[in-house]
């Protein structure tokens, strides 16, 4: 039944391949594409180095968590520049040199990038519903074996690409370069698109399910019918930032029952579908081609690198940008400013909320005014025995 159906996708797909389509879209479909991965690299390589010398700068957001992040950017960052230079050589000079390189070099991209974004997230769920045995976890060992994976991966791909020559020979056993690619591509596309997505469900799934109860508890001890009161509003100001912040503070405040249970399915969501995306097409066309044996044209084989290439520019903001700190550091060196610049509104507001405060305090008596824990000295009043 599968090689019936796959005969006659091959015969519809060998009738669309007369129509030469390719030919429609003129002599500069590949500088176009070149172009299109060119500026993927460049905007993926500005924000993946942007926010490594930010982690390299500030030793306090170098965690163990973040040590997965920083992995997983450093990925991204080889893939910027491995991506768009041998895939537009490939569509501007091809050759078979060229196109076993990018073969070979997508391959292991693809598979490093996979374990990384598996290894970011076994590290949040041991984080969330593990933290008793979170510490034992070894960021450093998930780090190698996602390079190991990648350099698997790109020295799978590399032999057998050519039908005239193959690269595995053990004592004079040379496997069928055709075999090979059959069993190279289900075996690939198995260990690092099909278990990492499925894995990704199940982890982010379970990380939705503790938030979930978590949420539900929080309501529960929560009376229903006691609004939440957002903070108090100062009666005159002009600074635009110490609106919208009051603003985002008391949205905050409305959604404060519902957060953690919306941005666990929000970040869920989201990973997975950008995962999906930008996995999913690269592995599609490597089983057209190696399990039956079709010819690809260039245009397909470079939107499944763009889409690829997308994945250095999505991981950033779900797995780096979350955080409020990373974000303000990000900011301060781009724009070269001094911390002293970002503290200033937030001085303000504490001016502007400075009377509010002094008119709700409680004058207490002289001899009480002190706190039992004030420099270790003695808790008596300060008035003279006479």
């Amino acid at each position: 039944m599968l090689q019936i159906c796959a005969r006659k996708f091959k015969s519809a797909y060998a009738n669309l391949d007369s129509l030469e389509l390719s030919s429609l879209a003129g002599p500069y479909e590949g500088p176009i594409w070149a172009v299109v991965l060119g500026l993927l690299g460049l905007a993926g390589a500005f924000a993946n180095g942007a926010v490594l010398l930010v982690f390299a700068r500030t030793a306090a957001l170098r965690n163990r968590s973040n040590r997965l992040v920083m992995n997983l950017l450093s990925i991204n960052l080889l893939s910027c520049f491995l991506l768009p230079t041998l895939g537009a050589l490939d569509l501007l000079r091809p050759s078979a040199i060229s196109g076993a390189v990018g073969e070979s070099s997508a391959a292991g991209i693809l598979a490093s990038s996979a374990i990384g974004v598996l290894c970011v997230a076994a590290d949040q769920y041991r984080a969330v519903l593990r933290p008793l045995t979170y510490h034992g976890f070894r960021p450093m060992h998930a780090a190698l074996a996602s390079w190991f994976a990648g350099v698997v991966a790109a020295s799978g791909a590399l032999p057998g690409l050519s039908e005239e020559t193959s690269l595995w020979k053990l004592e004079g056993f040379s496997l069928p370069p055709r075999l090979f690619r059959h069993y190279f591509a289900i075996a690939f596309v198995s260990l690092f698109f099909i278990i990492p997505v499925l894995t990704l469900m199940f982890l982010y799934g379970c990380i939705y399910a503790e938030a979930h109860r978590n949420s539900k508890r929080a309501r529960r001890h929560v009376d229903p019918s006691t609004p939440i009161s957002p903070p108090l509003l100062p009666q005159s100001t002009s600074k635009p930032r110490l609106v919208s912040s009051l603003k985002h503070r008391i949205s905050n405040a409305s959604l404060f029952r519902y957060r953690e249970e919306a941005r666990a399915a929000r970040i869920s969501f989201l990973v997975v579908f950008t995962c999906v995306v930008c996995w999913a097409p690269y592995c599609a066309l490597l089983l057209l081609r190696t399990q039956l044996g079709l010819s690809i044209p260039p245009p397909a084989l470079a939107a499944s690198l763009a889409l690829l290439s997308c994945t250095s520019l999505v991981s950033p903001a779900l797995f780096a940008f979350r955080s409020r700190r990373l974000q303000r550091e990000v900011a301060r060196m781009l724009l070269c400013r001094g911390p002293q610049s970002y503290g200033g509104w937030r001085r303000e507001i504490t001016a502007s909320l400075a009377p509010s405060c002094k008119a709700a305090d409680v004058e207490s008596p002289p001899d009480t005014s002190r706190s039992s824990f004030s420099s270790g000295t003695s808790t008596q009043g300060t008035s003279e025995l006479e």
